[in-house]
C-alpha cells in the first residue's frame, strides 16, 4: 500500500513539474501582455493572446471569460454571449461532476498532494455572478430584452445557490479544524497586505449581492414597461451600493412615478431631491468601466503541524493596480453628470477572498500533514537521501494558484442622464484624465445605452438606441 501511495506521489509530481509550473508561467506571461494592450485601448491584440484554440483544458473557463470581456469591449456581443455562455456551462458541469469518478478522483489527489492549480479553473463566486450581468448587457446591446432577462434571473438563482454552498464548505472547513488559525498566520506573514485587504474588503457586505446585477437587471424591467419590478431590483441594488447616486436618483424618481409617497419622502431625505429635469427627456444611462483589476500573487508562511513542527503555505493574495482615472463625466445641453461605482472589482474580489481564505487555509494544512507524513515514510524507507526528496518535492510543489480573470475592469460605474428630445450628442469625458469621447443619439430615441471602457489611448464606446 505505501509503494503505491509513493508511486502515485511521484507520479503526480512529474506531472506537476512537467506541466503544472509551465502552465501557470506560461498564463502569468500572456495575462500581463493583455493587460497591457487593454490599457492602450488595442483589444483586438488582446484577444490574440486569448485565441479560441487555447480554451480548453483546466484553462477554458478563465479563456473564455477573457475572450468575452474582449468581444464585447469590441462590439462584437454575440461572440461575446457566446463565449459567457460557454463559459457558465463549464462550470456547471464541474459544479455538478460526480462526486466520485476516475478523473475526479486523480484530480482531488493532485490538489491535497501538490496544490490547487492542478485543478480545472471553475472561477471565483463573484465571477460566476457577474459574468451573468455582463452577458445582460450583451443582450441589451444587442436589442434582445428577453435575453438580457434570462441572465439576470440566472445571476439572481447564482447568487442563492453560491451562497448556500459556501456556507457549506466553510462549516465543512471549521469542522475539520484546519481553518481556525487562518487570520492569524496571515497577519504574521504580512500585516501590510492583510490591512490592504481587509480594507477593502470592508466597503462590500456581500460579494453575492451584486448592485451592477440589479442595477442592469432594473434597466432591463424599466425598458420592458415593468417599473414595479424595476424599482424592487433598485432597492436591492441600493443596499449593495449605497452610495451609488444613479441608484439613489432612480430610487426617487421611480417611486415618485409609481406613486409611492412614502418611501419617496423616505429616499429624498436621505439623498437630498435629483436635478429637476432628472426623469424627463430622453434617457441616457451611461456604463463606465475603467483599470485594471486585481493581480494574484503568492504569500508563503509557516503554519505549525498537529503532529509537530512546521510546514510553510502558499496562498494567492491580490496586489492592487492603480488606475489614473477616478470616474467619468457625462454632460450636454447645460447638464453634467458624474458616474458613481456600482462594482467596485477590487473590493468584491478581497471580500471574495477573505470569504474563501479558511476553506483554502484548511485544505492547505491538509496538504501539509500529508507532505509531511510522506516525508518521513521516504526518511524511514532511504534514509537522507529519503528526506531530502520529500523536502524537495514539498517545497517544489507548494506554489499557490494564481490564476484569475485578468481582462476585468478595476470598477464599473453608472450614470443616468434625462436630456431634452431632439438633443444631437453629449459628451462623455475621464476624469481627471480628459479623454472625451462624442456620443451620437439617434433621432426618435427615448433610451440609448452608452458602454465605454477608459484606456490610455481614449474613451472606446460602444451603443444602443431604443
Amino acid at each position: 500500500m505505501a509503494r503505491n501511495v509513493l508511486t502515485l506521489i511521484a507520479a503526480l509530481l512529474v506531472f506537476f513539474l512537467a506541466t503544472g509550473c509551465s502552465s501557470l508561467t506560461s498564463y502569468t506571461q500572456m495575462t500581463q501582455q493583455a493587460r497591457l494592450s487593454i490599457s492602450q485601448g488595442r483589444f483586438d491584440d488582446a484577444l490574440t493572446v486569448f485565441p479560441e484554440k487555447a480554451a480548453h483544458g483546466k484553462d477554458e473557463v478563465l479563456i473564455r471569460l477573457e475572450r468575452a470581456v474582449l468581444l464585447q469591449a469590441m462590439g462584437r456581443f454575440e461572440e461575446s454571449s457566446r463565449e459567457f455562455q460557454l463559459a457558465a456551462g463549464k462550470i456547471g458541469r464541474y459544479e455538478n461532476r460526480a462526486v466520485v469518478s476516475a478523473g475526479r478522483t486523480a484530480l482531488q489527489a493532485g490538489s491535497l498532494i501538490l496544490n490547487e492549480q492542478v485543478q480545472p479553473y471553475e472561477g471565483e463566486d463573484f465571477e460566476k455572478i457577474l459574468l451573468h450581468a455582463m452577458n445582460a448587457v450583451n443582450y441589451l446591446m444587442a436589442g434582445d430584452l428577453e435575453g438580457a432577462r434570462v441572465e439576470i434571473r440566472i445571476a439572481y438563482r447564482r447568487q442563492n445557490e453560491l451562497r448556500e454552498r459556501h456556507a457549506k464548505a466553510i462549516e465543512k472547513a471549521e469542522k475539520e479544524g484546519g481553518a481556525k488559525s487562518w487570520e492569524q498566520s496571515f497577519q504574521k506573514a504580512d500585516s501590510g497586505r492583510y490591512r490592504e485587504i481587509s480594507s477593502r474588503a470592508g466597503n462590500v457586505h456581500s460579494v453575492y449581492q451584486n448592485a451592477y446585477a440589479y442595477y442592469i437587471s432594473s434597466l432591463v424591467y424599466e425598458l420592458g414597461g415593468e417599473r414595479d419590478e424595476a424599482y424592487i431590483d433598485l432597492k436591492k441594488g441600493i443596499l449593495a451600493a449605497p452610495d451609488s447616486e444613479s441608484l439613489q436618483n432612480d430610487l426617487i424618481r421611480l417611486s415618485r412615478e409609481l406613486g409611492f409617497y412614502e418611501d419617496e419622502q423616505k429616499w429624498v431625505a436621505r439623498y437630498g431631491e435629483p436635478d429637476k429635469e432628472y426623469g424627463t427627456g430622453t434617457d441616457v444611462f451611461v456604463i463606465f468601466q475603467h483599470g485594471s483589476a486585481p493581480v494574484k500573487e503568492p504569500l508563503s508562511f509557516p503554519i505549525p503541524l498537529p503532529e509537530g513542527g512546521l510546514a510553510f503555505a502558499s496562498l494567492p493574495v491580490y496586489r492592487f493596480v492603480p488606475s489614473g482615472t477616478l470616474a467619468g463625466s457625462v454632460g450636454g445641453e447645460g447638464q453634467s453628470v458624474r458616474t458613481s461605482v456600482v462594482s467596485d472589482i477590487d473590493a468584491i474580489a478581497a471580500r471574495n477572498l477573505l470569504d474563501e481564505f479558511p476553506v483554502l487555509f484548511a485544505k492547505q494544512v491538509a496538504r501539509s500533514i500529508l507532505k509531511a507524513q510522506m516525508t518521513k515514510k521516504l526518511s524511514r524507507e532511504y534514509g537522507a537521501m529519503g528526506a531530502i526528496t520529500g523536502t524537495l518535492a514539498s517545497a517544489v510543489t507548494e506554489q499557490a494558484d494564481q490564476r484569475t480573470w485578468a481582462s476585468l475592469p478595476k470598477e464599473i460605474q453608472v450614470a443616468r442622464i434625462f436630456v431634452p428630445e431632439r438633443t444631437g450628442n453629449l459628451i462623455v469625458t475621464s476624469v481627471p484624465g480628459g479623454h472625451t469621447a462624442v456620443v451620437e443619439i439617434p433621432e426618435g430615441t427615448r433610451h440609448l445605452i452608452v458602454l465605454c471602457r477608459d484606456t490610455d489611448a481614449g474613451l472606446a464606446l460602444q451603443t444602443k438606441a431604443y
